[in-house]
């Protein structure tokens, strides 16, 4: 029964929660203590709260669920949980994690507002955009970015520009890149686990993803020249990173999570890639103290 529950949650998808430590990171304030006291409670209130909003989109998905080979197996698609007990776990993980967003002392103490919007996002889209025409995929990436801009907030840390747009160009790539391999891996009976897949065509989608990758790539390259030259020798770590993860999406499996826990090259270059960019701005701290 437990492991039904935590089912449930989703807790796989938690590790895109790790977005919120992209500022503080980035920044080169990730080992200050009042980042380190921060980060359990802001990553807990955002794991509840995403987990909140992915039980409402089960319960609204639940018949649309029962169309898909695999999403068929989620807990309330099954009927394993009844509808009025999910709905009570989701009214607890709500208030678990407005409560400790209250907790979370940032500048402006406004980081319960972001985990507020973060979930209204989940809701609007749930209930009015998943099938409209790019507003879905839209939805999806400000979900990301969300993150990234509650984790500026939460650990007192500027968001600058460039950050911005190459999370916003990532997410829509993410974003873009599990529509499309829905669509794909679904083939002929798309439209019928949803109904957007009734307007959406394979080529538009194919153009929309390689329009967000070839923009993330420039975009991140012009943030790392901002922030710091030595950074720039990461883009083509970046550059593999993201073409691995479009091949995966033409192969019908473009979850952003799966693809990052179960592929090994992206999880390889991924960690390289964050091992780099730790040695480079680190080093230059340290050096410069």
């Amino acid at each position: 029964m437990v492991l039904t529950y935590i089912k449930l949650l989703r807790p796989h998808q938690w590790i895109k929660n790790l977005l919120l430590l992209f500022p503080p990171f980035f920044g080169g304030k990730i080992t200050d203590s009042a980042v380190l006291s921060q980060i359990l409670p802001a990553l807990i209130a955002f794991s509840c709260a995403s987990s909140c909003g992915y039980i409402i989109n089960d319960i609204r998905d639940q018949n649309a669920d029962r169309n898909h080979s695999t999403k068929q197996n989620r807990m309330i698609a099954s009927a394993r949980i009844s509808i009025p007990g999910a709905i009570l776990v989701a009214a607890i993980l709500y208030l678990i994690s407005l409560l400790l967003s209250f907790s979370v002392q940032g500048e402006y103490r406004r980081f319960h507002w972001f985990v507020t919007l973060y979930l209204l996002n989940s809701l609007v889209y749930t209930f009015f955009f998943k099938n409209i025409v790019i507003l879905d995929v839209l939805l999806i990436s400000f979900g990301f970015l969300l993150r990234v801009l509650a984790g500026g907030e939460a650990f007192s840390i500027k968001v600058t520009n460039w950050l911005f747009l190459t999370v916003f160009s990532v997410s829509l790539l993410l974003a873009t890149g599990k529509r499309l391999g829905e669509f794909i891996f679904l083939g002929d009976k798309a439209h019928k686990h949803r109904r957007i897949f009734r307007s959406y065509s394979q080529s538009f989608l194919e153009g929309l993803l390689w329009f967000s990758a070839s923009s993330a790539i420039v975009m991140y390259a012009l943030y790392t020249l901002e922030h710091h030259n030595l950074l720039f020798y990461t883009v083509p770590f970046a550059t593999f990173g993201l073409l691995r993860y479009i091949f995966i999406v033409k192969e019908g499996k473009g979850d952003p999570t799966d693809a990052l826990m179960r592929d090994r090259q992206i999880l390889g270059v991924g960690i390289t890639w964050l091992i780099l960019i730790g040695l480079i701005i680190y080093s230059h701290i340290y050096d410069t103290n």
